[in-house]
């Protein structure tokens, strides 16, 4: 890793809202089920395996129910699984801009440095200093954005991902999961030790295998089990056919 960046990953349960953040207003599907984020508490998660929470997720998305979908994210973690997470996330980032840092005032004396390799170490340290207030920040925030960034998901996330599948002419109720791939799950997610990683769901519709996928990034939280961490992006086959001709 060449650069840090630690809130963003951090706090990975903000890529999930990656989309209700942006401007544009799609047209909506039928709302879904469920009340207020707010006054939600986060179960402990039932699923122990990937499969079994790709399985629950298409259920939920077959449901049109939001929030069950929420629940099977780190966005319906519980507060101490989060706070567990950054920690991880934080004590990963420090040792690699620690090393970083190291490795660059080993290599010369301050009296032979240039003064852009100077500047490089001035601005690693005020990085350093910057990502310590930054997870100090972010767990005392956590009580307060958690329940704002839940109900952003329940208001747009959830559509998103309705969306995605309304575009590409599915209907997920009338689908089943034929194959869940967690060939590319690792024990080192994201750099930490941590089962995770992107797992690549197939469907079926009736009898017919369908090569439209859906990619879910997955994580294993302690005394949690596995959710997913990031957009879940559907996945379609490239356009087949002639190339047509460029422009003049």
């Amino acid at each position: 890793m060449n650069r840090i960046i630690f809130y963003p990953i951090a706090l990975c349960g903000a890529l999930l809202l990656a989309a209700a953040c942006g401007d544009s207003t799609p047209p909506k599907p039928a709302p879904p089920k469920g009340g207020k984020a707010n006054s939600l508490t986060a179960p402990v998660n039932p699923h122990k395996s990937p499969e079994a929470l790709a399985r629950k997720f298409h259920e939920s998305l077959s449901a049109n129910d939001a929030i069950q979908m929420m629940h099977l994210s780190m966005l319906g973690a519980p507060t101490n699984a989060w706070m567990e997470f950054t920690g991880k996330m934080y004590q990963h980032s420090s040792q690699l801009l620690a090393k970083n840092l190291a490795d660059l005032q080993e290599a010369k004396p301050r009296e032979e440095r240039t003064d852009a390799e100077q500047t490089r170490i001035f601005n690693l340290m005020a990085q350093r200093r910057q990502m310590d207030l930054a997870f100090t920040n972010s767990l005392k925030r956590l009580t307060i954005e958690l329940p704002e960034m839940r109900e952003k998901f329940l208001q747009r996330g959830f559509l998103d991902v309705v969306l995605q599948f309304k575009n590409a002419g599915l209907d997920p109720a009338q689908l089943t999961v034929s194959r869940v791939d967690t060939s590319t799950l690792t024990d080192q997610y994201q750099g930490i030790e941590m089962h995770g990683g992107p797992v690549t769901v197939w469907f079926a519709k009736g009898a017919t295998p369908l090569n439209i996928t859906l990619t879910l990034v997955l994580a294993k939280v302690s005394d949690h089990g596995w959710v997913f961490v990031q957009d879940p992006k559907v996945n379609l086959p490239p356009v087949q056919g002639p190339v047509p001709e460029p422009s003049p």
